[in-house]
């Protein structure tokens, strides 16, 4: 069976390590600061009645936080949401003169944060302090990716373990010593569904604590369930406890309708939060993300009790049932690729990003291990299940021991799955990082390098004379300065080489490029090299429109 104890170390090891290794690249933050009023870094006469910020998507706001010269300030009336804008009411203060720092954390529409602060003077040119280095939540963040994978694992567990009880063998008995036992005592179900509620309520809690930005303790604190419960993650929260309470009653009373409406409401649960189900078209993705979720708790939710079959059914039951539990799983496989081939496309914007972008990596990891998986189901399907129906008893008894082989397989594989989806659904897409937004005047459009992104800027997109401004951003949302920073245009089409630029610096993680000549119009391509230090170097790259 593969289950021995070497075996259970070596996963676990992997489950703990796997998710650390994309956390200090991975950005929890997926919608990006475009501007603000005023300006990061300026200096000012008057103190501003108000703050605006800009993002690329609706927020919503977590904590905002304003700070002068004499310490905290009350902020006289609540932060509000206009469009795409924050806009936080400022108080009077006397004396004015000094500097004075807006802190804000807010949460996109996909229910993850995003982390900044804006720093200007009053009668004074203010000074960021130098920064010790990123924010150290690397624990959090770890903590919460796993409270993630054992969240989407023990959901889907249950629910498709129902969907096997109830579809595929509905009242099998096994032996268990000199007595016989239903499979749903055999395979624990009812705690099963237990331990899902107990994951749906922890991860709920830990996406609170990442939005607030505390530390693993801040579990047991209200503000991080408070900020949990507003976001998108409260209500899919809800919908996963109720599916759950539904299955565990049609369990417990026998309602064979009422378990499958359950597990149905259960998986539906995955369609309400997270950037894949609140991708555009909204219509389609969530949808799409429901039928994956629903294919994948059938595959995963049977593992176990093919387990339980093959291990203690009489081999012409298993056989039955094996092959029964067989055809259902074509069509699981059917509707998990063409959802999962729909989800992907929604979210990768070009073939270009799997290498370039940790999403597209981490999709490109899950893929193998997907791909893995069906290898062994064609494996299984094709050779070992005829040979338990039809062989010799030999020919039986070896594809049986085989087949649990495959099944233990198959559950290591797919607790690697879980983990890179976990990863996923943290990790800015592509599509949320490099999806331009047209202005009124000039173009604009967002990057991402190494879990840092830069917001750029062409102004006005013609050809002539142009401004291109750069804003640089830490994965949390603070801007950074590199060590050294050059530009290169080139125009393919027109035949023009590299155009190498020097920007200047205009603020914390601010820079502009002032009167760059654009002879030709057409799609210009830009790289930005960002060196962080002597041994890393961070490369944006985009396209630029330019019209005549």
């Amino acid at each position: 069976m593969g289950g021995n104890g070497a075996g259970r170390k070596g996963l676990l090891r992997l489950a703990v390590i796997l998710p650390a290794l994309f956390l200090p690249s991975m950005a929890w933050a997926h919608a990006v600061l475009l501007d603000s009023s005023p300006a990061d870094g300026v200096r000012m006469e008057r103190p501003p009645a108000e703050i605006r910020l800009r993002f690329n998507e609706a927020v919503s706001p977590v904590t905002v936080r304003a700070f002068g010269p004499a310490g905290e300030l009350a902020l006289p009336g609540p932060t509000t949401v206009e469009n795409d804008e924050l806009r936080i009411p400022m108080p009077a203060v006397s004396p004015a003169r000094g500097t004075y720092t807006v802190s804000y954390r807010v949460t996109s529409g996909d229910g993850h944060p995003v982390a900044g602060s804006l720093l200007f003077g009053v009668g004074v040119t203010p000074e960021r302090p130098e920064q010790a280095g990123e924010r150290k939540r690397d624990a959090a963040l770890l903590v919460a990716a796993l409270a993630r994978a054992l969240h989407y694992g023990s959901l889907l567990a249950a629910a498709g373990g129902a969907l096997f009880v109830t579809l595929v063998a509905p009242g099998l008995i096994l032996p268990a010593g000199r007595s016989r036992v239903p499979l749903v005592r055999r395979i624990r179900l009812p705690a099963q569904v237990g331990i899902a509620a107990a994951a749906v309520l922890l991860n709920l809690g830990l996406a609170g604590v990442v939005l607030t930005g505390g530390p693993p303790t801040a579990l047991f604190d209200a503000e991080s369930w408070r900020a949990a419960l507003a976001s998108t993650g409260g209500p899919s929260a809800g919908i996963a406890l109720a599916g759950l309470t539904l299955l565990a009653a049609g369990l417990r009373g026998g309602w064979r309708a009422v378990t499958l409406a359950g597990a149905l409401v259960a998986v539906g649960a995955l369609a309400a939060t997270g950037h894949a189900a609140t991708a555009p078209p909204r219509g389609l993705a969530a949808p799409l993300v429901a039928l994956h979720g629903l294919a994948a708790a059938y595959w995963l939710g049977s593992l176990m009790p093919l387990r339980a079959v093959l291990r203690h059914a009489p081999s012409a039951e298993s056989a039955r049932l094996v092959r029964r539990f067989s055809l259902g799983a074509l069509a699981a496989v059917a509707v998990l690729l063409v959802a999962g081939a729909g989800l992907s496309l929604l979210q990768i914007t070009s073939p270009a990003a799997i290498g370039t972008t940790v999403y597209g990596q981490l999709w490109l990891a899950k893929m193998v291990g997907v791909a893995l998986l069906l290898g062994l189901a064609s494996v299984n399907r094709l050779r070992l299940t005829p040979a338990l129906r039809d062989g010799s008893r030999s020919e039986r008894d070896r594809a049986q021991r085989l087949l649990m082989l495959s099944v233990a397989s198959e559950m290591a594989l797919m607790a690697v799955v879980l983990l890179l989806t976990a990863g996923l659904g943290t990790t800015p897409p592509p599509r949320a990082l490099a999806q331009p937004v047209a202005e009124a005047a000039g173009y604009s459009s967002v990057a991402t390098a190494k879990g840092r992104q830069a917001v750029i800027e062409l102004d006005p997109a013609r050809t002539g004379a142009n401004r291109l401004t750069l804003h640089l951003a830490q994965a949390d949302g603070t801007p950074f300065d590199p060590k050294e920073l050059t530009m290169e245009l080139t125009q393919p089409a027109a035949g023009i080489e590299p155009l190498a630029r020097k920007p200047v610096r205009d603020g914390p993680g601010a820079y502009r490029l002032d009167g760059l000549a654009l002879p030709v119009d057409g799609r210009w391509e830009l790289r930005i090299d960002a060196l962080i230090d002597d041994f890393e170097k961070a490369i944006f790259r985009s396209t630029l429109p330019v019209d005549k």
